[in-house]
């Protein structure tokens, strides 16, 4: 009766949209209806960074404060609210709650009077810029060279999340809930806040170990970041907690195509298992285009006879172990963080994409110029200590982008080579180059252009969730660009 009901409902919706779904289409078909590059709107809420970059510390201690919110609503048993990860129809409702849903926020900061920096992650599939720049609207009071220099803002990318884009739901509706997505604005505010006001001294480690039968890359060419990262801080004052920062490539997608409960899947069991160690957590994504996962095969020591839940809370367990011993071995971090940010513009021409914008099923607004439909993003660039260089993503970005591994000519599907080189070759080899993924925004896959498929041939998926076919060589170019001038 439950699904008859769901049918009904997601039927009525596309009849209902149906004037709203062809008018979307012929917006998207003949780019009639663009309007101008709107140009105070994207210029609101946009954080530069630092205007100048330092070498050397200017303090014994970092300053770092870390705060969490719960995310998951109090009505999910009485209101509607759409899972944002697995495209259904009908789309799929949240019938219940396995685990809570969080917003994670660390502040760093290198006492050089220069401003902090602050992270945020939210478990759920993605946010657009919109929301993010809501949020720096809401800690305006506390931005600038006297408080939050940077304000960047990610999600896990769990897929048993609540929709925050909207692409998930009875389309042409969109699956936001603008209740709940008023929330995540809110209480992401608040971690914010809060961990800019609860900055303590202390000191910043960092470490990293490479772990790749817990990994797989479900697209080839076969290039991922097999690497968990940690970056521990140990606070001076021993009545406050350490705070572990962890850093790695997976998509939270282990409760599989069939669940209907919302979770935040493994950063939740990770967390706990820290939590009970007397630290604090928070995950950031990293670099998980191409569909990269938890490897939970026999080899991981994980028993087979599991469930998909029981495995997933399996692995947690043993990542959150690896972060223990990591956090015995790491090496000290000086004191000092340099972050610059540039505004770019993607092209949109997958049409999916321009049509899910047209139906204002996200909260993104594309525009027209010179011919072609664009939309605007931001990319950041970071360095912390004297060797860890962190590259900013708004999207699932393809890992062979930063760490090489791209297909040649003859194995690409448009037989051309891709022009740049990968972005990990800016650096120097002692360097740790790490990816901050679904940061500031969530425009979708980031596909080499000469492996890009639009006709949705078998090994394409991502192609459909994506801006279009020259998103990667924008991407490769101006972050290119940002780290020559920055660097």
């Amino acid at each position: 009766m439950a699904f008859i009901t769901r049918l009904f409902s997601a039927l009525l919706a596309v009849i209902v949209g149906l004037p709203l779904l062809l008018s979307s289409v012929f917006q998207s078909l003949t780019k009639l209806g663009y309007e101008e590059r709107p140009t105070e709107e994207i210029a609101a809420n946009f954080l530069e960074g630092h205007d100048k970059f330092i070498d050397e510390a200017k303090a014994d201690y970092w300053k770092v404060g870390y705060a969490r919110r719960v995310l998951t609503p109090d009505d999910i048993d009485s209101h509607r609210y759409f899972l944002g990860g697995f495209l259904k129809f009908p789309a799929q409702e949240a019938t219940g709650v396995v685990d809570d849903l969080c917003a994670r926020a660390v502040v760093l900061d290198d006492n050089s009077g220069r401003g902090a920096v602050a992270f945020a992650y939210i478990d759920g599939i993605g946010l657009m810029s919109g929301e993010i720049k809501e949020i720096r609207e809401k800690l305006a009071d506390i931005t600038g060279k006297d408080g939050l220099i940077s304000i960047n803002v990610g999600s896990t990318h769990a897929h048993s999340g609540i929709d925050t884009q909207g692409l998930w739901g009875n389309i042409p509706k969109t699956g936001r809930d603008e209740g709940y997505m008023d929330r995540v604005v809110e209480k992401v505010s608040e971690a914010i806040r809060e961990a800019y006001t609860n900055r303590t001294e202390g000191s910043l480690y960092y470490s990293e170990e490479s772990h790749p039968e817990l990994f797989y890359d479900n697209r080839d060419p076969y290039a991922l970041d097999d690497n968990f990262h940690l970056f521990r801080f140990v606070p001076n004052d021993e009545s406050k907690k350490e705070i572990y920062i962890t850093n790695f490539g997976a998509h939270p997608i282990n409760l599989g195509w069939s669940n209907t409960e919302i979770s935040g899947d493994f950063p939740y069991y990770i967390e706990q298992a820290i939590n009970a160690k007397g630290a604090d957590f928070i995950f950031v994504q990293g670099a998980i285009g191409g569909g990269i996962g938890n490897n939970m095969d026999e080899e991981t020591g994980i028993p087979t006879d599991l469930t998909a839940y029981e495995k997933m809370k399996e692995y947690s367990l043993i990542v959150a172990d690896i972060l223990s011993s990591l956090a015995e071995k790491g090496e000290k971090v000086e004191p000092v963080i340099n972050i610059r940010h540039e505004q770019i513009d993607f092209e949109v021409n997958n049409f999916v994409f321009r049509l899910a914008e047209s139906a204002g099923l996200c909260s993104v607004k594309a525009f027209k110029e010179d011919g072609k439909i664009l939309l605007t993003s931001e990319i950041g660039y970071v360095e912390i200590g004297k060797n860890i260089k962190v590259i900013e993503a708004p999207g699932e970005v393809m890992p062979e982008i930063v760490y090489g591994g791209f297909y040649s000519a003859e194995e690409a599907f448009n037989k051309t080579e891709y022009p740049y080189d990968a972005l990990n070759t800016l650096f120097d080899e002692t360097d740790k180059v790490l990816v901050f993924g679904l940061c500031n925004d969530a425009v979708g896959y980031i596909v080499p252009d000469n492996d890009y498929s639009s006709s949705g041939s078998e090994g394409h998926y991502e192609e459909t969730v994506s801006t279009g076919d020259t998103a990667a060589t924008t991407y490769s170019k101006e972050m290119a660009e940002l780290i020559s001038k920055w660097g």
